[in-house]
């Protein structure tokens, strides 16, 4: 009898994962910022953006006075720059259909909506693969360092934290100017309370009156929850444990536990409009493509562009807080 060979990956698979490609193009395109969701909605997103891209913070100094016939001044308006810039980054990732042969039993995405669980299993495999990658997205928006050479998500462009750093050793951001507050001691329980409160007295009055996000690592939010209960375990309007607001900030400071900060020594404050994160993955010039890799695997292949920036880093709007004693 002579030998049969099976094709596992057939021609009709490969069209199959093609033609989902094509048909589903803008789901899978998004799905990675969408699935990077939890950090992402604290930003303002730039859409569109491939490149560099101005942004300005207008202020003006100007004012009325007792009435004088001959009275003249010079118009007093300043434009402070800042530049966001997205950075093209890729992946090729190589998987085998037959893993997820089972997928579509009992699963549960939060992420991937109905209609794409009812398209079946090759979208179901396609949109898992694409959605992961948002939680390499989220952490760069904090973490990422921009390194052209480098292999991962967070090397393709900087982050928040590492922008801040930067800034702190050039002297824009500072205790002196008034958007850095320095912790002079190692948070605890015991204290988290009395620091909180303390960054809310010491912020600029103009920061103080907007409403704030304190974006924060957990151990810091789980520190001042303890603390809120040790101190404050007599009054009756206390019915909770978790305490949205930093007690002294009139409800504008809202404290936002943010696994992505964990490990860091540094928390920010500011407004959701003074976040930029700067996207583009439109079809003329991004793409997600099927090819085959050897007898059992197919290969992905997607392409984006991504940035982040703050709008400003006057003491009116952001606060960098230095957590290391």
């Amino acid at each position: 009898m002579a030998n049969s060979a099976e094709i596992r990956i057939t021609d009709a698979i490969l069209e199959q994962y093609k033609n989902t490609c094509i048909k589903w193009d803008p789901v899978l395109r998004q799905l990675p910022i969408r699935s990077a969701g939890d950090v992402l909605k604290f930003f303002v997103m730039v859409n569109g953006l491939r490149g560099k891209k101005l942004f300005g913070a207008i202020s003006g100094n100007s004012q009325f006075a007792p009435f004088k016939r001959d009275r003249k001044s010079k118009a007093s308006v300043d434009i402070d720059y800042r530049e966001i810039e997205t950075f093209h980054g890729n992946v090729i990732e190589t998987f085998a259909p037959v893993d997820y042969i089972d997928l579509p039993l009992a699963y549960d995405d939060p992420v991937i909506t109905e209609a794409i669980k009812k398209a079946g299993s090759t979208l179901l495999v396609l949109a898992q693969l694409v959605a992961a990658r948002g939680q390499h997205i989220a952490q760069c928006a904090f973490t990422g360092k921009r390194n052209p050479d480098g292999d991962t998500t967070l090397d393709i462009c900087d982050g928040l934290l590492t922008i801040a750093d930067k800034e702190i050793e050039a002297g824009n951001i500072s205790v002196d100017i008034g958007n850095l507050y320095k912790v002079s001691e190692s948070v605890t329980k015991d204290n988290a309370c009395d620091i909180a409160k303390d960054i809310v007295f010491t912020s600029n009055q103009f920061l103080r009156r907007e409403n704030n996000l304190m974006l924060c690592p957990t151990s810091f939010a789980d520190a001042y929850n303890e603390s809120y209960l040790l101190t404050h375990n007599g009054i009756p309007y206390n019915q909770q444990y978790d305490q949205p607001y930093v007690e002294g900030s009139g409800k504008k400071l809202t404290l936002i536990p943010v696994p992505e900060l964990d490990g860091t020594d540094k928390a920010i404050i500011t407004q959701k409009s003074n976040l930029l994160c700067g996207v583009y993955n439109s079809n003329d010039a991004t793409s997600v493509d099927i090819m085959r890799e050897g007898h059992y695997d197919l290969s992905m292949a997607s392409d984006m562009w991504l940035g982040f920036q703050f709008r400003t880093i006057d003491p009116r709007r952001l606060r960098i807080v230095d957590l290391v004693a």
